[in-house]
Order: C-alpha cells, then structure tokens, then sequence
C-alpha cells in the first residue's frame, strides 16, 4: 500500500501569482505521485485576487499530472475543527508543510498535529528565512521565531532545505534543527529549443514586479551598458506594486534605444515561448533559495544573467552565464562582455545550458534527496 502524503500549501495551480514557491509545491506533488497517494490542501485565490479560482471548492477535485493523480482541497477558508476533519479523512504518514508564517496552512495543521504524534512532520521555509525575506516587516518576524523557539513549536518538525545555504539559514533560526537539503525540482525539459535572432538581444525578466526583487538594478545596468545589437527587455510577472513599475518605465524612458515591454503575470504553461525567444534571463535578485525561472531558462537552451545570491555559482566556468556580485561596476562590465558575444559563442552557451540542466538540475540524486524526506 502507498504511504499517503498530505501537502499544506497557501496557493496551487491554476494559481501562480506567488511564483515560485507554487511551481516547487507542484513539482514535489507531481514527483510523490508516482510513488505515494498524495493530498493537497490550499487556498481558493490566488495572491493578493479576491475573485476565486476557477475550482470546485471545499471538496477533493483530482488533479492529472504527466505520471499519475493528486487530490486537491481548494479551501475558501479553514479554521482548527476543517484541519482535523481532514486529518481525519485522509489519515496521512507525513503532513508536508510549505510555509513559515501562513496561519491557515502552517500554523493550524501544527497546532492539530500535536495531539498526532505519529505523524511526520516536514516543513520547507520556501526562503522566508533568509536575510532579505526577515528584512520585511523583520519585528513581527523576529518575535514570531523567537516565540516559535521559546514554546517549542518546530521540535517535532524536520526541515525541508533546498540548498547549503538555506540549511544554514534555518540552523541559525533553529539551532536544534533536523534538517536536510533537497534541491527543489524543476519542471521537465522541453523536447526542442528554437533558434534566436542574431540581429538583436532579448532579455527576459521572469517574476514579480515588486521592489523586493530589485528589478531597476537590472535594468540601470542594461541600459548602461554597451551592445553589439538592438536590446528589448521584457518584464513578464504579475505587478504587485503599480507604482514600481511606473518607476521602472520611467527608468527606461531615458534610454529609447533600449526596448522595454511589460508583459504582466502568466501560468506557466504560457511562459515557454518568452524562454526560447529570449537570449538571456535576467535576474538581479537579493536572494534566491532555489530560482525556477533560472533553471527553466537553462531547460530551454537561454544562458543566464543572475546576482551571487542564488544558489548557483561558478557559471562562468560552465559556461552557462554569469553570477555577478550586486555591484554596478561588476554587472556593467559583465553585461558589456555578455552583450559583445558573436552568435556562433552565443549558440555554444545555449547548448551548453541544455546540458547543464540535464546534467546538474534534473538529476537522480534531487530525486532521491526529495524521497528521503518521506521515509518513516
């Protein structure tokens, strides 16, 4: 008989507005499908949406993936009493937790989960304990952990690492933390990738318009740069501050030689032509505990243009982009270099991209990390 998983999670397809930690909650579902019954409980909205999604809410709506089913729960709202009633129902061997600071969907499955102590308890922060991620509204946050650590609220719970990095991060939350990395999963490559123009650059910029993403670093530093062809940067990610964007529409105003398009927010499942017309993805993040729009760039054969605050570093050498430190002086000449590539190098970074996914994302051993986190 399969164990059965119960993943809590704020927001699932056909949401997508919070980006990243979605595609990691579907990606992890998807994969235990194929080996576990899996159970998903979420929300009915997606982030920052009034209207609900387009769901059958309040009740179990099976879910197809590439492989197998899921059972999705889209809640118009939960309190203790739904929690243990769905407990109840699906009697799960391990509760996955996909948050630090949700009330609905971290913070009430943990108080049930005490009276439950024969189940597994697995919780990935999805970044929020991170410097930049603490940063935001840091008092509140800061209390909370304190108040976490002081009533013993995670003992029971081993945690979901990503990377080295986020490890460390919630050992220094949680010194006495059980913890144990699996890098996130991606989503599968494309069979084939398109060819790119070679008379122009196109630049993607995959996330959320908000200024926590440091979007206008980026950009100063493209339009700052030299380039040995016509360059359009195109914004693709849902405007969560109106007034940002305006600021960064400003910005480009000053340069018109450079094409800037704003997009807006879209599921994934319309993002693959962005990837094989763009050259490179661009991403000027302040942190980054995994970056799916990073790998999904390298899964469609398009090099990356990223800060040093991700996990993946030392591109230079595989030849698959560039990691710079956030520095302008850095990013100007690493732009200038990246923008002068004839289009017989670019092709080899391109191919080279497609490898290094293959070979360094979509691997065995994430795979089997991610299994490990569901043993008894």
């Amino acid at each position: 008989m399969k164990k059965r998983v119960l993943i809590a999670v704020d927001w699932f397809p056909p949401a997508f507005k919070a980006g990243g930690p979605i595609r990691s909650a579907y990606n992890l579902a998807a994969f235990l499908s194929q080996t576990h019954e899996v159970w998903v409980v979420t929300g009915n909205r997606d982030l920052d949406e009034e209207q609900p999604l387009d769901v059958r809410t309040n009740q179990w709506c099976t879910v197809e993936t590439s492989t197998a089913a899921i059972q999705v729960r889209y809640t118009s709202g939960i309190d203790k009493g739904q929690w243990q009633d769905i407990l109840d129902e699906v009697k799960p061997e391990v509760v996955h937790l996909n948050s630090l600071f949700s009330r609905g969907f971290t913070l009430l499955p943990l108080r049930v989960l005490r009276q439950r102590p024969n189940v597994r308890l697995v919780m990935a922060p999805r970044g929020m304990l991170g410097e930049a991620a603490l940063s935001i509204k840091p008092l509140k946050k800061r209390l909370f952990l304190a108040l976490a650590r002081g009533m013993g609220w995670m003992n029971r719970v081993r945690w979901h690492a990503s990377s080295d990095q986020e490890a460390t991060e919630i050992r220094q939350a949680f010194p006495r933390a059980q913890t144990a990395v699996a890098q996130n999963l991606p989503s599968p490559q494309p069979a084939e990738i398109a060819s790119r123009p070679d008379d122009s650059w196109n630049i993607a910029v995959i996330g959320r318009i908000h200024r926590v993403k440091n979007l206008h670093f980026g950009l100063k530093a493209v339009l700052g740069a030299k380039a040995s062809r016509p360059v359009t940067v195109n914004f693709i990610g849902p405007v969560e501050d109106a007034a940002y964007q305006t600021e960064l529409e400003h910005l480009a105003a000053k340069d018109p030689a450079v094409g800037v398009v704003f997009h807006g927010g879209m599921p994934p499942s319309e993002l693959g032509p962005h990837f094989q017309a763009a050259h490179y993805l661009l991403s000027p993040t302040t942190q980054e505990n995994f970056g799916h729009s990073i790998v999904e760039a390298w899964a469609h054969g398009c090099p990356v243009l990223i800060s040093d605050r991700t996990p993946w570093r030392g591109l230079e050498a595989h030849k698959v982009g560039w990691d710079w430190p956030l520095d302008e002086a850095a990013w100007n000449a690493g732009l200038n270099a990246a923008l002068a590539l004839s289009q017989e190098e670019w092709e080899a970074m391109s191919h080279a991209a497609r490898a290094y996914f293959s070979d360094r994302v979509q691997s065995a051993e994430a795979e089997r990390a991610n299994l490990a986190l569901f043993e008894l």
